[in-house]
């Protein structure tokens, strides 16, 4: 089966021809031209100082900088008045601009600083014209001057926007050259952070997700046509051919989970125990390897063209640690109460063998439905211990200096924010916590020193405070409340609710064009997940393909590729902990054609367009199809201005029309129930 697709005279069609036998989705009509991809101009672009007016200071804001980088602590100043914003003088931080229009809609910015203000902005003049926000003009003034306020290389720009002001001009011009210079302004700081801002790379990184225990690298090798190799352990069997294999899929990074040492003490499950119990962040579990030859893997993976990330778990580890050994004051705890054989719920009997006393430490935990959910497997780490943030963090440092390792997944990082550890843990810590973030005291160290190191976190809430810490990228997987709002991609895909869909791709829009806070990082799974069969169901195919074509950061679980899944009744992960489990990576060959052809329709895409925006499709209404449209940053002569990947989540057939007359677009087209499409312009 396949869709059929009706094309109007300004629109060129190309699409994918996949009749894969996923039992999912129905690709769009048969995609055979994959020649010349390119064209259009991002969201903004018209911010491209044509204007009358034009500062000097649109040109280059932050000066004294004879090299043109930015040290960390002014850009990490540029990214806060772009991205998340600034502080008021009492402290609290600015929020999101309010657009209130003249018919009583009510629009919020996406994000406090100047890009979440001019995004909201743009968007609202181009869809209602300037006349439905221009009454905001002196509340814009305000507000501009309040983020810029306490930046102490912005007062000029505070002078311009005074000036701008002052002039004598009609306050329709006044509002025009105010905007000109606030995007052109904005324009030049986004050049130069970008510019400056070593670990940018992770902001557009393909991401490779290895669970080494379970990879079965032979069985991969011989399910390419290879021969098995070597049988020593992983890092040092893993070769170049190998990692050619994965970079050749389209990735540019590779996450190793689960590298490090696991804890004996109540590990879970004949498995080999969960990779997040580790008894030693500082070491390599001795059945993959060595230090050495972890070292010599990562040497390899440059070589090949592929970053290394691998986790950093801060807030807990396993209940036999060599940190707990080192010090049990690093943990969460108390001395044992004498004469009580058993401690309370909750907590584990550990005896310190250099103080000679007992104590009771708790486990690790998270606050679920207002109470605590404990991992068993587990100890909780105290972050009011300044000597153990110190610790962690020259972990980290020597992770990078060590092994040239280029990033970090936090596990569980908002966890640890200082506000939701007091409210986890409350009284029973060892001390007051320190008035800094320790994320941010880590992001800053660690950057400070190897400034190309990128920080993802795992965060299911906290997403600004996260943001603010210095992270590059956070889970985009549920929807949180802020200022502004955040749809999550994994979740509004697996509800194939339309609205859902489009919200979450409206949010993907701005995270991608912005350069002053985290980025998103899509999947459509991940060692946590259920396998993208269960999760999506039909709708497997549209979602992967929304996700894949999808500009920004991705991770990808190794073994999706295949349609690996083996789940436990008590893990419904794909590849669960708890038991012994190797990827057969013969699982399922429609599944394999299908990713195989995506990848290669995502690589060439991605080259043709060079960086490239997102705008949510449609534009208005509320139909049952999803998409977005592509439009190339610095579009290449002849090439196509637009490319739009469309997508039906639902059971029955949908008529797709949309029109974008500046680009000369009017499509129409049906899309089969669940299927999906790629259109040319």
């Amino acid at each position: 089966m396949r869709s059929e697709v009706g094309m109007s005279r300004s629109a060129v069609c190309i699409v994918l021809a996949l009749l894969l036998p996923l039992q999912v989705a129905y690709a769009g009509p048969a995609f055979q031209q994959l020649q010349a991809l390119s064209g259009a101009a991002a969201p903004g672009a018209h911010f491209d100082g044509s204007k009358d007016y034009v500062s000097d200071m649109t040109q280059r804001p932050i000066r004294g900088l004879s090299s043109g980088q930015l040290d960390l602590t002014t850009l990490r100043e540029a990214k806060s008045l772009l991205g998340d914003g600034t502080n008021l003088p009492d402290g609290s931080p600015i929020l999101p601009f309010v657009f209130r229009l003249t018919d009583g809609g009510v629009v919020t910015a996406p994000a406090a600083g100047l890009e979440g203000f001019l995004f909201g902005e743009t968007g609202i003049s181009a869809s209602r014209g300037s006349g439905a926000i221009s009454h905001h003009y002196q509340d814009y003034l305000n507000y501009i001057d309040a983020l810029l306020a306490p930046v102490a290389w912005a007062v000029g720009a505070r002078h311009e926007i005074r000036r701008i002001d002052a002039s004598t001009t009609n306050p329709a011009e006044k509002y025009q050259r105010l905007m000109t210079f606030v995007a052109q302004y904005t324009a030049a700081l986004r050049r130069q952070v970008a510019a400056s801002d070593g670990a940018a790379w992770v902001r557009t990184a393909r991401i490779y997700e290895i669970f080494p225990r379970a990879f079965n690298l032979a069985g991969k090798r011989a399910a390419e046509g290879r021969s098995s190799g070597s049988s020593s352990r992983f890092f040092a069997d893993f070769g170049t051919r190998d990692l050619d294999a994965i970079r050749n899929q389209g990735f540019d990074a590779i996450w190793v989970m689960g590298i490090f040492p696991i804890g004996e003490r109540n590990r879970s499950g004949t498995g080999g125990g969960s990779p997040y119990s580790i008894m030693d962040h500082d070491a390599v579990h001795p059945d993959l390897g060595t230090r050495d030859e972890f070292r010599a893997f990562t040497a390899r993976a440059h070589a090949a063209g592929l970053r290394v990330i691998i986790d950093f778990v801060p807030n807990h580890t396993s209940m036999d640690s060599k940190l707990l050994n080192t010090d049990p004051r690093f943990f969460v705890g108390k001395p044992a109460e004498p004469g009580r054989v058993d401690p309370p719920e909750g907590y584990f009997a550990h005896r310190d063998l250099k103080g000679g006393r007992d104590w009771w430490i708790r486990n690790g935990a998270f606050l679920y439905g207002g109470s605590r959910a404990y991992w068993n497997d587990t100890a909780q780490v105290d972050y009011s211990n300044p000597i153990f943030r110190r610790e962690m963090i020259r972990i980290v440092k020597r992770w990078v200096a060590d092994c040239g390792v280029d990033g970090f997944r936090v596990d569980m990082a908002y966890l640890d924010l200082n506000d939701f550890f007091r409210q986890t843990w409350g009284f029973e810590l060892g001390g007051p916590m320190p008035e800094r973030e320790f994320m941010e005291e880590l992001t800053t160290e660690v950057k400070s020193q190897f400034p190309g190191t990128a920080f993802i976190a795992e965060g299911y809430d906290r997403w600004d405070d996260l943001s603010k810490a210095g992270f590059d990228l956070i889970y985009s997987k549920n929807s949180m409340e802020r200022p502004g709002g955040h749809q999550g991609w994994y979740d509004s895909l697996a509800s194939r609710d339309p609205g859902q869909i489009r919200e979450a791709i409206r949010r993907a829009s701005y995270l991608h064009w912005q350069e002053g806070a985290s980025g998103g990082l899509s999947f459509i799974g991940n060692h946590d997940e259920a396998s993208p069969q269960r999760a999506f169901g039909p709708w497997t195919g549209g979602a992967s393909f929304l996700t894949l074509m999808m500009p920004g950061g991705l991770l990808f679980y190794g073994s999706q590729e295949v349609g690996f899944d083996q789940p436990d009744p008590r893990e419904p992960k794909s590849i669960p902990f708890g038991v012994p489990v190797e990827i057969d990576w013969k699982a399922d060959p429609s599944v394999k054609r299908f990713y195989d052809e995506t990848f290669r329709l995502s690589g060439w895409l991605r080259a043709e367009l060079g960086e490239a925006d997102v705008e949510a499709l449609p534009w208005e209404g509320d139909p049952q199809w999803v998409g977005y449209l592509l439009k190339p940053r610095r579009p290449k002569p002849g090439g196509p201005k637009a490319v739009a990947v469309l997508a039906n989540p639902t059971g029955g057939n949908v008529d797709v029309r949309f029109r974008q007359p500046q680009l000369g677009i009017d499509y129409s087209g049906t899309l089969a129930p669940f299927g999906y499409d790629l259109a040319r312009f």
